[in-house]
C-alpha cells in the first residue's frame, strides 16, 4: 500500500505557487489553501478573515495527518510552522514533496505582487515581502532535509526545473543555475552544475519539463 504524501508548494510572495499547484490538477489530494478559505468565509473582504482562514487550514492539515490523506499546502516558509507541519507528517509515515519556486531577485517578486494587484489579487507591504524572502531562503534548507524528494523551481521568465534532490542525491535539469540557487546552495550548486544530465530547456520544451514535473514526480 503507498504512503499518503503532502506536497508543499513554498517560496516567497509572488513567486508564482499557486499557478504551479493548478499543474497538478487532481494528483495533490486535499489542496488546502488559507487564501481560498478566506474568500469562501467572506468574498467580498477575504483578507479580513485571515487569521479565521488560517486557523481552518492548520485544523485541516492536522486532520488530514491523522487520517493518513495526501494533501498539499502553500507556505512563504518564511515562518517555521510549515517546517513543524512537515515534521510531523514524517513521523506520520507521509512522503514529503517539497516544490521551492523562486525568482531572480526580490525586486522581481515586488514586481509581481504588484501586477497582481493591478489585475485585482490582493496586495502585500514591500517590507513584508522583503522579510519573507531572506526568511524563507534561510529556512529552505531545513525543509530539503525533511522532503524525500525536493524540486528547486525558478519562475523569472517562464517555470523551470533547475535542481532536484532525490533521497539526498543532488541532480540538476539544467546547465544554467539560477543565481539565487547558488548562493542558496553555495558549494553544492556549484558542484552540481557540473554533472548536468541535459542541455538548458528552450522555450519549446519549457512545457514539456512543467509536464514532467506535473506527472512523474508525484508517483508513489
Amino acid at each position: 500500500m503507498s504512503k499518503p504524501v503532502m506536497t508543499v508548494f513554498a517560496g516567497t510572495n509572488g513567486a508564482g505557487k499557486s499557478t504551479l499547484t493548478r499543474n497538478f490538477n487532481d494528483q495533490l489530494g486535499e489542496i488546502i489553501d488559507p487564501d481560498a478559505i478566506a474568500k469562501t468565509i467572506n468574498p467580498h473582504n477575504p483578507e479580513s478573515v485571515s487569521p479565521s482562514a488560517g486557523r481552518e487550514a492548520i485544523k485541516r492539515v492536522r486532520e488530514c495527518i491523522q487520517n493518513g490523506k495526501s494533501f498539499s499546502i502553500e507556505t512563504t516558509l518564511a515562518g517555521k510552522h510549515a517546517i513543524r507541519q512537515m515534521e510531523q507528517a514524517k513521523e506520520a509515515g507521509f512522503e514529503i514533496n517539497l516544490y521551492y519556486v523562486g525568482l531572480k531577485n526580490v525586486e522581481y517578486h515586488i514586481e509581481r505582487v504588484e501586477m497582481r494587484v493591478k489585475n485585482g489579487g490582493h496586495h502585500i507591504p514591500e517590507e513584508d515581502i522583503r522579510r519573507r524572502y531572506d526568511r524563507s531562503i534561510g529556512h529552505l534548507p531545513d525543509a530539503i532535509k525533511l522532503a524525500d524528494r525536493s524540486f528547486i523551481v525558478d519562475n523569472t521568465s517562464k517555470f523551470r526545473l533547475v535542481m532536484k534532490i532525490d533521497k539526498g542525491k543532488v541532480q540538476t535539469i539544467s546547465k544554467d543555475i539560477p543565481q539565487w540557487v547558488k548562493t542558496t546552495f553555495l558549494r553544492e550548486a556549484e558542484k552540481v552544475q557540473e554533472h548536468t544530465h541535459t542541455n538548458e530547456s528552450t522555450p519549446e520544451r519549457e512545457g514539456k519539463q512543467t509536464e514532467k514535473i506535473k506527472a512523474s514526480d508525484l508517483e508513489r
